[in-house]
């Protein structure tokens, strides 16, 4: 497809012979694009369009929505930052199927937090070739007094309706009680979501110096200063205070069994809570990684990848709805140091503290979902759908534009073929980084032709000369629909 046919409001493409899979339900039927919008699902209609795409055999799926990523994201003072741009990120989640992300602004120490979003979104409106959001990081008040008043206009002017609070990492990103009361107050009063990196960071403070007070400076020793009980803690306490302020809340990285079962108790008792969970805690465990020595920098994230027999009660709050949605957390560094990239995975080996964390996996997370979760029995089509694209798109305020092939909606359209034989690989992906936690993983189900407000990115798995010379669009965004 060219670029001209891709912004001819005119074209038309026609996916024919497929499943059209949603939320609520599937149905065998073709679709018609018209543009940049769905203008057409039906069985046996006489359509004639520009193109036509062959579907036979194949799932027609909402494009994937991942709303938790990091790219170009800088850490440490913003001494360094994550190996993927917007625009290696952007191609990475387009071959996985996923054609909206939503990632991070946080605070640059010499400027607003106003002012450091008008450069990040006018840095990933030049990169990305999907469509993307941004969330608000709030950051302490002591950072910036007037935050508020930044968090204010951002809602209003830009649409960013969604607010992230950090419960770990004091003296950097932690906010304390009050200050996350003031600011569920003033979501509450805009309409605004609020967020929670939800760990209880005076204890993981606490646990990491007794651990490099014995000496135990490892990689693997990482897990031991995040435990279940700081995680389960904080989420208790996030739920209470949202609960005393009377907003919703949502809970990004859940990790462990004990944290979940806070969120699906809550959500038990009509509470509007919601809690999303990432492939890396579903699939890789602590077993994995725990004799790699030094190269177990490459599992390292926070909250932890915990042990294996963690695994099964996070898949099964994921299936009943105790958790809602499916996003990565992509954080994507490289193990080995590239010279165009600041300090990477292995800057201080042997230390912990000093490994940067985050993980990578955006490109991954749909197929994985799919075969450890549909064809391993934990998730049916629907549901797949819905918590990888459907849910996130009504939380963060996209719906119905974006998250089900509807007539009106935009063509974010995957063909899925359940029926591949794909292994992953880090060599055969598309991220700047150079591992991958599901290295050697063979999955049947793939993203092999991904459409994005109508612009076929990918087709038959070959990336179109449209991706390079068209851009995705920023999202402003509205509230949450939180039913």
């Amino acid at each position: 497809m060219t670029m001209e046919s891709a912004t001819n409001a005119g074209h038309t493409t026609l996916i024919a012979g497929g499943t059209v899979v949603n939320a609520e339900g599937f149905v065998r039927a073709d679709v018609l694009v018209r543009g940049e919008r769905i203008v057409g699902i039906g069985v046996e209609q006489a359509w004639d369009a520009d193109e036509t795409i062959d579907a036979t055999g194949k799932y027609i799926l909402p494009g994937g929505i991942d709303v938790h990523t990091h790219l170009e994201y800088p850490i440490d003072g913003f001494t360094t930052r994550t190996a993927d741009d917007f625009a290696t990120g952007s191609v990475a989640a387009a071959f996985g199927g996923t054609t909206t992300f939503i990632d991070f602004v946080k605070k640059r120490p010499d400027a607003s937090l106003f002012d450091t979003f008008v450069e990040r979104r006018s840095i990933a409106e030049s990169k990305s070739v999907v469509d993307f959001g941004l969330h608000a990081i709030v950051p302490p008040l002591v950072q910036q007094p007037d935050v508020h008043d930044d968090l204010v206009r951002l809602f209003t002017e830009q649409g960013v309706s969604s607010w992230k609070f950090f419960m770990a990492y004091p003296g950097t990103q932690m906010v304390e009680d009050d200050e996350l009361l003031a600011g569920m107050d003033l979501a509450l009063k805009l309409g605004a979501f609020p967020m929670v990196h939800a760990e209880n960071g005076h204890m993981v403070n606490r646990a990491a110096q007794q651990l490099l007070d014995e000496g135990k400076t490892a990689e693997i020793y990482h897990v031991d200063a995040h435990g279940h009980s700081q995680e389960a803690e904080a989420v208790h306490r996030a739920i209470v205070l949202a609960a005393e302020v009377g907003t919703p809340l949502y809970v990004v990285h859940v990790s462990s069994e004990q944290a979940a079962a806070e969120i699906a108790a809550a959500r038990s008792e009509g509470l509007p809570v919601w809690g999303e969970t990432c492939p890396q805690y579903l699939v890789t465990a602590l077993e994995d990684y725990q004799e790699l020595g030094e190269r177990a920098a490459g599992y390292i994230c926070s909250p932890p990848i915990r042990e294996r027999a963690n695994q099964a009660a996070l898949w099964k709050y994921l299936g009943a709805d105790g958790l809602s949605t499916l996003a990565t957390d992509h954080a994507a560094f490289c193990m080995e140091q590239p010279e165009d990239l600041p300090p990477q995975k292995l800057r201080s080996p042997g230390y912990f503290p000093k490994t940067p964390n985050g993980v990578p996996g955006l490109e991954d997370r749909m197929m994985v979902a799919w075969e450890a979760g549909v064809v391993g029995g934990a998730l049916d089509l629907c549901r797949f759908v819905e918590i990888t694209a459907a849910r996130p798109a009504k939380l963060f305020g996209m719906y119905p534009n974006k998250g089900t092939i509807s007539v009106g909606a935009d063509a974010d359209i995957v063909v899925w073929d359940p029926e591949a034989d794909h292994t992953i690989t880090a060599a055969g992906g598309h991220s700047r980084t150079d591992y991958n936690l599901y290295e050697g993983m063979r999955v049947s189900g793939l993203p092999v032709t991904v459409m994005s407000r109508g612009r076929t990115l990918i087709l038959d798995r070959e990336l179109q000369e449209v991706a390079r010379t068209t851009r995705g669009r920023y999202l402003s965004r509205g509230a949450a629909q939180l039913f």
